[in-house]
């Protein structure tokens, strides 16, 4: 697989969507089911770094339409081309674009104002979230469900992703008591959506490839298996902070409150290279089903 300059620069530009639009998306979720846990300040602190990722989210979809169009000409002028750049937003880049611009916008008000996420930035964050849904190999699978399934993968990992950066921000600002209220919460309401997000997974991934076989036997069963490994730490990781930190936070232990920090920390690493091997997996050729 012949990887050139400018299909690199599309595979980062969209992993960063990827986290922008998650992490924006997600935020807001966060604000709406912890708000009676949250002081006033603290939806502040959380909601600021939140439009700065709307912002990024936005500018990284109009990047990606633009360096959709350069790596189909394999040249800068291709950002330039008005037949490329309608090739590249007629090809779904372009939908998708919209709708989670639309949603991002729908969202930024709410966190304007202090972090009081209503119904409207509710939709707005989903909408943006589930943008991703629109295109790519999902979307193209000869399957009516793959889309919608894709749409509730993507709602799921916003929620569990975009919760990482406001957990994280509050184990500088808490106490632990307090604290450990608020990832108490997330982690009920996670045990939940993190196994819709492992069903939805296992069925595009199923549909996708057509054969357990093709995990080893095809290119992109084999990175599909880089991301399950990476998802395993994932899971390994908030198993830990379930299970071993959250009841000492709640205890009164601060110690454990710098040990979640930095467990967090690792989660959002490992979340990069996660979100970094899914815009490989859906940048770089297609999955067996779709030769």
């Amino acid at each position: 697989m012949n990887l050139g300059i400018w299909d690199g620069a599309a595979l980062l530009v969209k992993a960063a969507l990827y986290a922008a639009t998650l992490g924006a998306a997600g935020g807001v979720f966060f604000l709406a089911y912890s708000r009676s846990l949250l002081e006033p300040s603290d939806r502040r602190a959380i909601a600021q770094p939140l439009c700065v990722l709307v912002a990024a989210a936005i500018a990284a979809s109009a990047a990606r339409v633009l360096l959709t169009a350069a790596s189909l000409s394999e040249d800068a002028a291709g950002m330039l081309d008005a037949r490329l750049l309608a090739m590249a937003w007629h090809g779904g880049e372009g939908r998708a674009a919209t709708i989670r611009t639309c949603g991002l916008l729908l969202a930024a008000p709410a966190l304007a104002r202090h972090g009081r996420p209503g119904w409207l930035a509710l939709v707005g964050a989903a909408a943006a979230a589930t943008s991703f849904a629109w295109v790519g190999h999902a979307r193209a699978a000869d399957y009516a469900a793959a889309p919608y399934l894709s749409g509730i993968h993507v709602l799921a990992v916003a929620f569990w992703l975009g919760a990482l950066a406001p957990l994280s921000i509050l184990t500088c600002r808490h106490e632990p008591r307090p604290l450990g209220a608020v990832a108490e919460r997330f982690g009920r309401i996670a045990m939940v959506v993190v196994g819709v997000l492992l069903a939805a997974g296992v069925g595009i991934l199923w549909i996708l490839l057509g054969s357990v076989s093709e995990l080893w036997a095809s290119g992109y069963g084999r990175i599909a298996c880089a991301k399950i490994a990476l998802v395993a730490c994932l899971l390994a990781l908030a198993a830990w902070n379930k299970l071993g930190l959250v009841p000492d936070i709640t205890a009164g232990d601060t110690l454990a409150v710098r040990r979640l920090r930095h467990s967090i920390r690792a989660e959002l690493a490992v979340a990069g290279l996660i979100l970094l091997v899914t815009a490989a997996l859906t940048t770089l050729g297609g999955p067996p089903t779709m030769p």
